[in-house]
């Protein structure tokens, strides 16, 4: 088959959600099928107006870089004109057998709905992904009215990663498929020393606010410190806004553990796996808010993929998949006392830790590899079709 995704945001593997995107797409690719990627928003290809990923064709749209509101408005909107006479032409050609709508927020309702009517009109399905509660961020409640009672009805399929995404959209649309989180397992497999002279814990995400529960992590750490005196703990995000990780630098300086906590920044792509292999353990204290109630977080699954024993929190689908004292270590959220108490259970007996971490893995290999994902979405996706 032949697919045309369309999203905004940054592609290939800027953020969390472009990952996963990009990785279904790769393995639409690997397992036989063409992937015409159009991005609606400006990237940073060095110039380059299309990029070639794994086979997914890339293609920039909407080159314009300037901070003029009006004129991003403009260009944006030209780049969903340009989407519709793709999507015709290939209609035409009968070059495509199906659309795929990602990342629909408030400023891109209208729009994209516009592009889903224009493309059901010249005959071709249209899907739709949701990995997030759609309530948690928009906060439009007009845009919100007209993307779930006009738009979400109008797809011939949508993939959602939890059952309470489920139990949420059916009163919009039933017909929906759950697609689990997608590793690429291989990328997770590196054998590249560790960059640290010193044992540490590791963590990857969002270093601001509250979303990843930080605050609590870095409590839980200043707790087993002192049994572990040569650990460190390295978080790899961006803080180069220290107003808006000024809850975290407090905590940090406030606990003593200055010299404990080591700030990476943003690193290249290809660092990731080599700092997470080689941690002592991988840890996320997610608090229990609606935000992290209907999603599963990619990061859970490449941590598994590593065969790093993981401490995580039970929040959202995480139990479904982490089990305490199986396939990693589960913690009550918001509690760093509990979350404290988990880690030194994951550091005290490394032996024990290593083979929770390696059946994490299988968890992953036989549940996340993205090419098995793909497949599921091919084969829902062709489903859907015959039914025309």
């Amino acid at each position: 088959m032949n697919f045309i995704f369309v999203s905004t945001g940054s592609y290939p593997d800027v953020h969390a959600a472009a990952i996963r995107q990009s990785v279904l797409a790769k393995g639409l690719v690997e397992l036989g099928h063409g992937v015409r990627f159009l991005v609606l928003t400006p990237q940073d290809w060095a110039g380059k107006k299309k990029l070639d990923y794994f086979g997914v064709q890339f293609e920039e749209l909407n080159s314009y870089k300037g901070s003029n509101k009006i004129l991003k408005h403009y260009y944006y909107l030209k780049s969903v004109l340009k989407t519709k006479k793709i999507l015709k032409q290939q209609a035409t050609e009968k070059k495509i057998d199906a659309m795929m709508v990602f990342s629909i927020m408030s400023i891109h309702t209208i729009p994209i709905d516009y592009l889903v009517k224009k493309a059901k009109s010249y005959k071709i399905k249209v899907f739709h992904e949701r990995t997030e509660l759609p309530y948690v961020f928009d906060i439009n409640k007009r845009m919100l009215h007209i993307y779930q009672h006009k738009m979400l009805p109008r797809f011939d399929g949508i993939f959602v990663i939890s059952d309470k995404l489920i139990t949420y959209l059916k009163q919009f649309n039933p017909a929906l498929k759950k697609l689990l989180t997608v590793v690429d397992l291989a990328f997770f497999s590196t054998t590249k020393p560790s960059p640290y002279p010193f044992p540490y814990v590791g963590y990857c995400g969002n270093i601001s606010g509250n979303k990843d529960g930080v605050p609590v992590l870095i409590e839980a750490f200043a707790k087993i410190k002192d049994r572990f005196p040569d650990l460190k703990l390295v978080l790899v995000g961006n803080n180069n806004n220290k107003t808006a990780i000024k809850e975290t630098l407090d905590a940090i300086s406030r606990l003593g553990i200055t010299d404990r906590v080591v700030f990476t920044g943003l690193v290249e792509r290809e660092m990731m796996p080599v700092i997470l292999c080689n941690a002592s353990i991988l840890v996320v204290a997610k608090p229990d808010n609606e935000l992290n109630s209907g999603n599963f977080p990619i990061k859970i699954g490449e941590y598994l993929a590593t065969g790093v024993p993981i401490v995580v929190t039970s929040v959202g689908e995480i139990p479904l998949f982490v089990k305490d004292g199986e396939t990693g270590f589960l913690s009550v959220p918001d509690n760093a006392d509990a979350f404290a108490i988990k880690m030194e259970e994951a550091l005290a007996d490394p032996e024990r830790s290593k083979a929770i971490g390696l059946a994490g893995k299988k968890v992953a290999q036989t549940l996340f590899d993205y090419k098995i994902q793909a497949g599921i979405m091919a084969d829902y996706i062709a489903e859907q079709i015959k039914q025309q």
